[in-house]
This record gives structure tokens, sequence and C-alpha cells, in this order.
């Protein structure tokens, strides 16, 4: 994960990587000692890590007093660490591509993103900028971009691709990303600009259904 200079969002990446290494549940009196915060500090950034369906609450864990509820990482939790997926994925995708016929190969790329964004719509609960949110997890998965507003609505432009290569012999390979942001969004989803069609970005604007 990425280090944060704000001494919050620091104590909560700390948060998730001490769940990450631990092999048992940890309580917030573990994770406010080993953080060198207050008790209460603790728990409100747990709660918050919770709330955010990043932790998740495991078996309480034995002491000599009261047993104290345990916390572990959620799906999501683990989902926000970094992953390199790229080289894997465009070799699966390149196999896919050569082994199906366009309208079957269409449906397959949809159906991956829809399942790509079943990972990721749990981060986007409570979030007032669902835009914003959504160009931040696509920044995640190796895209360069960022929530802008068009002329007629909300956007997002992306300058670079994942799949790019990919994309320029099959632009079905395209409907990953379409699939992606109609699931995360809710909307349907117009691909206005096409780095595949040779310009100079992907830009993509949302619409109500």
């Amino acid at each position: 994960m990425i280090a944060s200079s704000d001494p919050i969002a620091r104590s909560r990446d700390r948060i998730l990587d001490l769940l990450l290494k631990s092999e048992a549940p940890l309580s917030v009196q573990v994770l406010g000692a080993a953080l060198g915060i207050s008790r209460n500090a603790a728990h409100q950034q747990v709660a918050a890590l919770e709330h955010e369906g990043l932790i998740e609450r495991a078996s309480a864990i034995r002491t000599r007093g009261r047993p104290s509820q345990g916390y572990r990482l959620s799906a999501a939790g683990m989902a926000a660490f970094p992953r390199q997926y790229s080289l894997l994925a465009k070799q699966l995708l390149g196999e896919l591509s050569q082994l199906l016929p366009p309208d079957q190969l269409r449906v397959a790329m949809e159906r991956m993103g829809e399942k790509l964004a079943e990972t990721l719509e749990s981060r986007l609960s409570g979030t007032a900028d669902r835009m914003t949110a959504i160009a931040g997890l696509m920044r995640e998965l190796g895209y360069e971009s960022k929530a802008l507003e068009g002329s007629d609505g909300a956007e997002i432009e992306a300058h670079n691709c994942v799949f790019h290569d990919l994309a320029m012999a099959d632009p079905n390979i395209c409907e990953v990303d379409l699939a992606l942001l109609r699931k995360l969004s809710g909307k349907q989803v117009e691909h206005r600009r096409c780095m595949a069609r040779g310009e100079r970005s992907c830009r993509f604007a949302f619409k109500p259904k």
C-alpha cells in the first residue's frame, strides 16, 4: 500500500498491514499497543475500517479477563494491497482472443468486468463522490485515471489502458472496462474516446439507465 503523510491514514494503513501479516485475529487493545496509540483511538480506526468493509469481526480472543473481540482482513481488505496481475491477465486474454469467436469473446469480457466489479464495489459504500472513488479504484488496477465533469455529465478519463496491446488487436477486449464501469456506477457507459481507435486517451461518459 502507498504510504500517506496523514497520521490517521498511516494508522489505518498500519492496522491493515498488521492484520495482513498476523496468522490470528487481533484485538483493538493489541492493535493500539502496536501502533502506540490509545485504546479509544484504535477503536475509532477499527470501527471506520469495519464500516468501509476492509476488516471484519472474527472469533473472540481469550484473555485473563473478559474475551476481546478479534478482527481480521475482509476480502475487500485483502484486495486493497497491490497485486501484479497485468502480465498474467494479458496472457490469459490473449489466449481467449485466439480461442473464442468474437461474439463469445465479447460475452466473456463482459463477465470478467462484472466479476472484477463485484470484488471492488463494497469499497464504494458510503462514498460521497462515487465517480472519484471509481477512478481511484481504476488507478489501483493500473489505469492513470481521473474523474471529471464533461459537457453533459460525469466522465472518467484514463491516459493508459492495462490491456492496450490486446485492445488494439481486438476491440472486444474493451468490454472488460465497460462492464466494470457499468457495474460499479449502476449507469450506462458511453465509450467516447478510445486509445485502441488511435485517440490520446480513453474517456467514459455515464448516463442514467
